[in-house]
């Protein structure tokens, strides 16, 4: 009996594996699809046929293909946004904390115009960016209300100034080649348009940003609420 109790815990442990596989499977085919222009008009068919597996098999893992794509935006934006947060976390609230955000989202799609890509086409059916990066503009725009350094009508004009100005300044980047300093052009005139003066947004475009991930594996997560200097930009 011990023995059969181990090949059923096996067997569980065997299709637990397959169906992670094969959920990750599917989300790799949609990434692929998306990851280019036009990508957002994916069908579920599509899909299935890019990563080899029947229709049926979709329903399995998701229900509609909003579904995957809302967790396929998840897995791709997830680990990055941990990765500049634990940068963005050291320097201090309001205008910097925003500016080197967009600055990495922007840098990233111009590095890998794949992500890119997807990113956009996922934007186009839900919040931008994904709902967890939305939070986190949204958390942006009250720290730069609070510290007086935005000077603008409503929460949500800010974060619609800023996440619909990335989104398009992201598609500009995928589409073509604007110049390796337009990221930091674009930041600069959204702090404006947020009502931040000029010597603030000289300390917000100017400094090199760090690789996250490596910042990241140096230095650890800094805390939720951290607002340290150890840029030394308010100096």
């Amino acid at each position: 009996m011990a023995g059969s109790k181990v090949n059923l815990e096996r067997r569980a442990e065997i299709g637990r594996a397959r169906r992670a596989k094969t959920r990750v499977t599917l989300l790799k085919a949609a990434f692929e699809l998306l990851g280019k222009e036009g990508g957002r008009s994916a069908r579920i068919e599509e899909i299935c046929q890019t990563a080899n597996v029947a229709r049926g098999t979709f329903y399995n893992y998701f229900t509609s293909v909003d579904e995957m794509f809302k967790a396929l935006t998840f897995d791709i934006s997830h680990d990055f946004n941990d990765a500049t947060r634990a940068v963005i976390r050291r320097v201090p609230a309001g205008a910097i904390r925003s500016a080197f955000a967009l600055r990495y989202y922007l840098h990233k799609a111009y590095a890998d115009r794949e992500w890119g890509w997807a990113m956009v086409n996922l934007s186009a059916g839900g919040p931008i960016f994904g709902e967890e990066t939305y939070s986190y503009a949204t958390q942006s725009i009250q720290e730069g209300m609070i510290t007086g350094q935005f000077n603008i009508p409503s929460l949500d004009i800010g974060r619609d100034l800023m996440m619909g100005a990335t989104l398009s300044a992201m598609i500009t980047i995928v589409r073509g080649d604007p110049g390796q300093d337009y990221p930091e052009a674009v930041v600069g005139q959204i702090l404006r348009g947020l009502g931040v003066n000029e010597p603030l947004i000289a300390k917000c475009v100017s400094p090199a940003l760090p690789d996250p991930f490596d910042f990241l594996a140096n230095h650890g997560a800094a805390p939720e609420m951290g607002i340290a200097d150890e840029f030394g930009l308010l100096n």
